[in-house]
Order: C-alpha cells, then structure tokens, then sequence
C-alpha cells in the first residue's frame, strides 16, 4: 500500500487545521459574552440583552423580570417596561420607565410603597406633565434609622394617566 502524495497529506493538513480553528473560533464568539469578555453581547439569567464593557457590562433594553429583580420589587404581570436600563460596574444603577394598566395600579402602586416606603417632595425621576396623583418615593439624602446608611439610592415616581393608567419612574444606584 502506497502512502498518499505529499500534496494530498498537505491539503488534509491544512483542512484539518483550519476546520479545528473554524470550530474553536465559534465557540469562543458564541461564549466570549457569557464569560465576560469585554464587548461581547449576553443574555442575562432573566432575559434581557446585555454587552460587556471594560469594567462591567450594560443591559438594555430591560424585561420586567430584569426590572424587578434589580429594583428588588414585584410588580403585575401586566406592567409594560418601556425603557429601561441597568449598569453594573463597581456599584450599579438602574433606570426604567413603567405603564402599569389602570386595572392593575393599585397593587402596583402597594407594592412600591412596600418597597420604597411613603410618598415625599422630592422631585420625580420622569415627566410628570400631564399626570396626576403624582407620587415621588426618595431616600436620596435620608439616613436610615440605624447607625448605617442605604446601601442604595433610589427616586421612584408614580403618577397617573387620564385613563388611569399608572406611569411609574424608578432610578436606583448602589452607594
């Protein structure tokens, strides 16, 4: 039996090679987000779209599942995110602009004063123009209680529609 040309052994070589580095190659893209390296898109364990940075990563746009997880609230099922984005690096901040259909505003509405306590004068994290029972809950220059202060930061709006819909503003960042 004849060994296979030169040329022959050279070319599958080199197919060979090339269909290894081919292969790594997509499995490095298609993880390289996952595994934090910097620029690479990734899907959060909740299902917004993500992209890595130099010193963390940025998701947006945001789901309300995102949304809840990092405002640590719970809001119905209906709620309506519409923009909304989280950024973490060494401390985070998270932005998002709710609707809450009118059928479900109330519980919404208890649910973020569960969270982020009584209504107060600060000034809203949104537009308020044009809404009414306006609410803005703060603890932006408040310490709590205790001898320690927040560990975040937060001005949540409320205010609603003339359909009674409830718009809700949240803006939170970690100290």
């Amino acid at each position: 039996m004849s060994a296979l040309p030169k040329a022959v052994r050279v070319l599958v070589g080199i197919v060979g090679m090339a269909l290894f580095i081919g292969i790594v190659a997509v499995l490095l893209l298609r993880h390289a987000g996952g595994w934090g390296v910097p620029y690479f898109p990734f899907t959060s364990d909740r299902g917004s779209q993500c992209r890595n940075t130099l010193t963390g990563y940025v998701c947006s746009p945001l789901n309300l599942a995102d949304v809840e997880y990092w405002a640590e609230i719970d809001l119905p099922d209906s709620t309506v995110v519409k923009e909304g984005t989280y950024t973490a690096t060494h401390d985070y901040q998270l932005t998002a602009s709710l609707i809450v259909p009118a059928a479900d505003a109330a519980a919404a509405q208890k649910a973020l004063r569960a969270s982020f306590g009584k209504c107060g004068t600060r000034a809203a994290p949104m537009d308020t123009t044009g809404l009414t029972s306006v609410c803005v809950m703060a603890n932006d220059d408040a310490v709590v209680e205790s001898e320690h202060a927040a560990s975040r930061l937060w001005a949540v709006g409320t205010g609603k529609t003339a359909d009674g819909n409830l718009v809700v503003g949240i803006s939170i960042k970690s100290r």
